[in-house]
């Protein structure tokens, strides 16, 4: 999780239930999952992804979650007593001019050096599950390439007016297109 993200983690967890986004305590689940690069412990955090699945698949339950060390889910389980003090405007300014002031995203060969694993789990109502994976180029870079993509898509393309996400405006096959992709993999 980025860490001006995490700041912004002061009206503490999301998840979505039944179609609405719900509000729940930071690091509220945890479970190991295996993204792609092995087993890991991780957590239930309030990402975009909460809206953005959402919009893109209509699936009504939705919970996000990234890998973190034991440390990681206590220090953000420790969050939630004072996310009253967090979520103020005015204790979020003071960290994020902190954080803009002293802290660097990382360099290219650190980006390189460190691709990104996705993994997605889905269960329909009879019980039966889905996973996939894949493994992209690190967040950054992803974020950089698939804006660029639908910056050329649009300029190339005549679209109706509105909102969308990437997936549903170019498809779901997207990110597989992006440098530093793989396929999707469904087991």
């Amino acid at each position: 999780m980025g860490i001006r993200s995490s700041i912004e983690t002061g009206s503490g967890g999301k998840v979505r239930r039944e179609g609405r986004i719900i509000s729940v305590p930071l690091a509220y689940k945890t479970r190991r999952i295996d993204f792609g690069n092995g087993e890991k412990l991780a957590m239930t955090i309030p990402w975009g992804d909460i809206s953005t699945a959402f919009a893109t698949t209509g699936i009504p339950n939705i919970e996000v979650y990234i890998p973190g060390s034991p440390a990681m889910v206590a220090r953000a389980r420790r969050a939630n007593r004072f996310k009253w003090l967090f979520g103020t405007g005015v204790v979020q300014s003071f960290i994020k001019r902190r954080i803009e002031k002293r802290v660097e995203g990382p360099s290219a060969a650190k980006r390189d050096a460190q691709p990104s694993y996705v993994w997605g789990e889905v269960t329909n109502a009879r019980g039966d599950k889905r996973t996939a994976r894949i493994k992209t180029a690190n967040g950054y870079s992803l974020t950089v390439t698939g804006a660029l993509a639908v910056v050329e898509y649009l300029l190339a393309h005549e679209v109706p007016g509105g909102t969308c996400t990437p997936a549903k405006l170019i498809g779901p096959d997207l990110v597989t297109r992006l440098p530093g992709s793989g396929p999707i993999q469904i087991a």
